[in-house]
Parts: structure tokens; sequence; C-alpha cells
């Protein structure tokens, strides 16, 4: 008996259809996946209809970064900020990370397995409220003007000669939402990324669809909003970490969240299924 899309299905055909997928292409998936023409075509009116009532736009940081120029473009808001740590906090930092990483997880698309390859560095959470940790959380929330509430642990990165990270967003997809957010914990909204050094060749953070490309360099930061004004997910925000083809690169992650009071948004979940990747 041909069965009904679940969730998980619902919203990757939800993001596929937003992202310009054929009709005719996708239903061939499904078709193949056992789900029956009736079940499609309901899925497809669905994801099709137009969701009243948007939430409410994330209220805006109060952002204070000295030095922090933002990119001309009006499809995405980011900045860049040069010396936001010294070379002191950047030493402290890679020797945390080095001494605790562990392979860097994905996430998996349902009915399948993600692709491992897409993700292969390095990572570590840094959790803690003292010492090196603690200062940089405090500087990052004040720079960003953000309550620390609001903020995920810092998570540092370490990219060894050809790994990489292949183009994905940072905010939660339509199907991620119940799994990834809480009651206290909204959307994600803004990403705060450091450069803690310059790998001797390659690992460039390239945003794919605006054609920007930023070098590593020693302590500068690069912080980006994933969300519209309207509060729903900017696919301009697509960026990957380009293969490191020399050396080590290595950097810290740190992400901001909706307060409780900005409920998520479902209408906008522009990235194809492959690219489901959770940080």
């Amino acid at each position: 008996m041909a069965r009904a899309l679940d969730r998980e299905w619902l919203g990757w055909l939800r993001t596929n259809v937003e992202r310009g997928c054929s009709k005719q292409e996708l239903t061939q998936i499904l078709l193949k996946e056992g789900f029956g023409e009736a079940a499609i075509k309901g899925a497809f009116d669905e994801v099709l209809r137009r969701p009243r009532g948007l939430a409410p736009a994330p209220a805006k940081p109060s952002i204070n970064v000295p030095g922090a120029k933002r990119f001309e473009s009006s499809s995405i808001e980011l900045y860049t900020a040069e010396g936001f740590l010294d070379a002191a906090e950047c030493a402290k930092l890679v020797a945390l990370i080095k001494s605790t990483l562990r392979p860097s997880t994905i996430s998996t698309p349902p009915g399948g397995e993600a692709d491992k390859r897409f993700r292969t560095s390095s990572t570590c959470d840094l959790i803690g409220n003292s010492g090196a940790i603690a200062g940089l959380d405090s500087k990052v929330c004040r720079a960003m003007g953000i309550d620390r509430r609001l903020a995920e642990p810092s998570q540092g990165q370490c990219y060894e000669v050809g790994q990489e990270f292949k183009p994905h967003t940072d905010f939660f997809k339509v199907y991620e939402l119940e799994t990834f957010t809480t009651p206290a914990w909204g959307q994600r909204t803004w990403t705060f990324m450091i450069y803690l050094n310059e790998p001797e060749g390659g690992g460039a953070t390239r945003f794919v669809d605006i054609d920007l490309t930023i070098q590593p360099k020693r302590g500068m930061a690069v912080f980006w909003n994933n969300l519209l004004p309207s509060g729903e997910p900017n696919n301009f925000t697509r960026h990957q970490g380009m293969p490191v083809t020399a050396g080590t690169k290595l950097i810290i992650t740190k992400w901001f969240r909706m307060a409780p009071r900005e409920r998520p948004v479902f209408s906008s979940a522009p990235v194809a299924w492959t690219q489901r990747i959770r940080a």
C-alpha cells in the first residue's frame, strides 16, 4: 500500500520546492520511495500553500565591534573585523582546541545516510566559566549586544590538508526545528566566526551565492545574520569552508538564537536536502 509523507519528507519537499527544483523530478523521487500519487499531490498542495502570519522579525542586536566593516550587498548582512582577537588570545584558544578535538558531525536526511565527505574537519565544544573560554564568550556577546542566554557554546574547528566543509547554511530547516529548538532557544540568527591562524594554503570561507571569498587572517572575525529582516531564513548565507591545501586552519564559531518570544519561521528553507548539515 502506498504510504503518506511524514513530517520529515514534507520538510524535504518544501525545501526543494522553494529552492526551485523541478516538480516532475521531485515527484519521480517520491514515487520511487513508495509514496502514492494522491499522497504526493496532497503534499505539493500543502507545501505550496503560503503560510499565514509569518513570525515576527528577530530583535536586532546592538553590534559594537571595533573596526567592523559591512560587506556591500543588499542580499546579506555580513561584517568583517580584523584584530578582534590578539595573537595571545588566539594561541590560548588554539591550544585548547587541539587538546579536545573529535571528528565533526553531520545530520542524516530522511530515508538515508548523510554524505560523510561533506564535512571532514575536527571539532570541539568550548564550555567553561573561567579562563580563555569565558573571556571569549563574554567578548563575543558584548560585541554583538545579544543576551548570553541566547548564545550556543562556542565551537572550535580544525581543518587539516584536504579537509573542508561543503556549501551549507547555519539556520535550521523546517524539518529540523522540532529537533534543534526548545522553548528557550528558537531559530538560529547570527553566526560569529573567528580565524585563529592563517593556513599556508587554501581554507578560505566562500559565500557561494554572493561571490564573496574571505581569506583567513589570524584574529579576524566574520559575522552575519542568517535570517532576512522578516525573520525568514536567508539562502544567500550559504557558505563553505574551502579545502586546506597546506598547513592547518583553526577557527572559532558561535551561534545565536531567537528569543523565546520569537517563533521559528516555517515559510522558507531554500537549501537542498543533501546539505542537511548541522554544525
